[in-house]
């Protein structure tokens, strides 16, 4: 479970990227749609894979 804790961390930001977004650009159907499904999956696999990298430099 712990190897899942940053992509986790990611996705949750990637959640509070997208409704700060959305409701800065005041998005609605499709393209607020298409941010809440990429946002939060870009930043879990951003963050999972910075966090991967740091931890292999050690």
């Amino acid at each position: 479970m712990r190897d899942y804790l940053p992509y986790i961390a990611g996705g949750a930001l990637g959640l509070l990227i997208s409704f700060v977004l959305s409701s800065l650009l005041g998005l609605s159907g499709t393209p607020q749609l298409i941010l809440f499904g990429l946002m939060p999956a870009f930043c879990g696999g951003l963050l999972e894979r910075v966090v991967l990298r740091r931890s292999r430099k050690r």
